[in-house]
């Protein structure tokens, strides 16, 4: 039975105990039953096998709206009944294409074993194409299939970079078309949280030429990226589209500033000739524009700490603030024209247009504890970065102005 011989292999890679039958054995083992139909091209209509030898997209309503931790599912497969259910196989699929990419460039795994993954997965994209099954389960209804599928896919495209300094064309023509077609095409988020997931691999990757591989995996979107930022922060975010945190237009925002977030990370530890590194500088007034919007508080706030990260000259919230980050001319010119938008827009009624009293969760609750009034209270959070922001923006003006009466005026 398939999921026996599933489990197996998932104890063998998870003990890392050679795999000693051929290669083309577990490719098939792990190949997925994704159908896609005829001469359609849509990456959001999947064709899922149906129950009795496959995996229905709306068989598990009581799954689609929560997606688990990928370790304590991954923990669980080791121990699955025998009594399955397709879809069941299909997460245990994919969770072996992330696990066995991971052993792949673990350096600690004996070479003879990376080989062998290696070969698996040559089989599985040139044979099987598992790259375009992976992106046509993107966009199914079932949150966790999808979830899985994101994680999949953008680890099997960065090892591709990085074993065979190769882009993978499928994923670049999905997301070319994902991001053309916005806002027609309305379901981006996907294409979004993938393209910021290889980043941050990337980065967190000390063993690669991380330059080389940004470069090779950013170029071809530079263009597209920037049309996009346009795109989507000249919506009109009164509509009812935005309204409820939980729509799809608020998901492809919010998986938007995730990737500005990734794109932040590579400008300050490895500046590229590239648009779409600088383009959240030069074009701030639009991301301050969405901060004074209707959109739901927790967009807001995820923008304003960004705009914290752009004037501290962080990556990341445990990194250091980077004092040579200003050492390049271009870097000097982005945080001045960042620092000029947020001036201009502070000197008319701007932060008056600003909440700060969103209430923030603890644990999953958005009430206030036991004993304590949230009535009247501010997000001390976003005071504090908003005020920060404005701060550095004046200090960054001042330290920058040519002469004494543009000291004055600031």
């Amino acid at each position: 039975m398939k999921i026996s011989l599933l489990q197996q292999v998932y104890k063998d890679v998870l003990a890392g105990i050679p795999l000693a039958r051929e290669s083309h054995h577990y490719s098939s083992l792990i190949n997925l039953a994704v159908e896609q139909p005829p001469g359609e091209e849509s990456c959001h209509q999947k064709h899922l096998p149906s129950t009795a030898g496959g995996i229905g997209s709306h068989q598990d309503t009581d799954m689609s709206d929560v997606v688990p931790a990928t370790d304590d599912l991954s923990t669980s497969f080791a121990h699955m009944s025998s009594s399955f259910c397709p879809r069941e196989v299909m997460l245990l699929q994919l969770t072996l294409i992330k696990m066995m990419v991971a052993k792949a460039e673990s350096q600690e795994i004996e070479l003879h074993m990376r080989q062998k993954y290696c070969e698996i997965f040559v089989l599985l994209l040139k044979e099987a194409k598992i790259d375009t099954k992976l992106i046509h389960l993107l966009g199914c209804d079932d949150r966790l299939l999808s979830h899985m599928a994101s994680q999949s896919l953008a680890s099997l495209v960065f090892f591709q970079l990085k074993e065979e300094d190769a882009l993978n064309v499928p994923w670049l023509s999905f997301s070319l078309k994902a991001l053309l077609g916005f806002p027609g095409n309305a379901r981006v988020a996907d294409c979004l949280w993938t393209l910021a997931s290889i980043i941050k691999e990337t980065l967190k990757d000390a063993l690669v030429p991380r330059a080389g591989v940004l470069k090779k995996l950013l170029a071809p979107l530079d263009a597209v990226l920037e049309g996009f930022f346009n795109a989507i922060l000249l919506h009109h975010f009164d509509s009812h589209h935005y309204t409820s945190p939980y729509s799809e237009a608020t998901n492809n925002l919010i998986s938007f500033v995730d990737l500005l977030e990734a794109l932040l990370a590579s400008r300050v530890e490895l500046e590229l000739p590239l648009r779409c590194q600088r383009i959240l500088f030069l074009k701030v007034s639009y991301v301050l524009n969405v901060i004074s919007s209707s959109i739901p508080y927790v967009i807001k706030k995820k923008f304003i700490l960004l705009l914290k990260k752009c004037v501290l000259y962080k990556s990341r919230e445990d990194a250091k603030s980077g004092s040579l980050f200003l050492e390049t001319p271009s870097l000097c010119e982005d945080m001045l024209a960042l620092s000029n938008a947020v001036l201009q827009v502070v000197n008319l009624t701007w932060l008056n247009q600003i909440p700060v009293s969103g209430k923030s969760s603890s644990f999953g609750s958005s009430e206030a504890a036991h004993g304590h009034d949230s009535r009247g209270g501010s997000d001390q959070t976003v005071l504090r970065a908003l005020s920060l922001v404005v701060l550095k923006a004046l200090e960054f003006k001042i330290n920058n102005s040519a002469t004494e009466a543009e000291i004055k005026d600031s």
